[in-house]
């Protein structure tokens, strides 16, 4: 089954359901170049975050394999009061920095929800 992507639609959702709880949202390709962003307030190096959670990718793909492991589908960095979420799907990498008071597996939902076969 083949299903479109629709970038600005994700971003859309993510951002109107999320409102003040995400700081910002980046989509970006595999090598961490910058397709999409929003940014809430704060200024963020968006390439520099890009490029480090692709690495991050990069690396666990890499372990994964090393132990016969399927590559990961997303990753969670909580730190202090903060999530943040890098979510992989075809071929794009979604990030998020957000309030740890979120319920991951909405951010899940919204991304789902987003995606429409074609």
């Amino acid at each position: 089954m083949t299903v479109l992507i629709d970038l600005d639609l994700i971003l859309k959702n993510l951002i109107s359901e999320l409102g003040s709880s995400v700081y910002f949202i980046l989509i970006s390709s595999e090598n961490g170049a910058v397709i999409k962003s929003y940014i809430n307030e704060e200024e963020f190096n968006k390439a520099s975050i890009s490029l480090n959670i692709s690495q991050l990718y990069e690396l666990a793909e890499e372990t994964a394999e090393s132990i016969g492991l399927h590559n990961p589908d997303f990753n969670i960095i909580h730190s202090d009061n903060y999530y943040i979420l890098s979510i992989k799907i075809l071929e794009k990498l979604i990030i998020l920095l957000t309030v740890d008071q979120i319920r991951v597996k909405e951010v899940f939902r919204i991304i789902n929800n987003s995606i429409n076969p074609p």
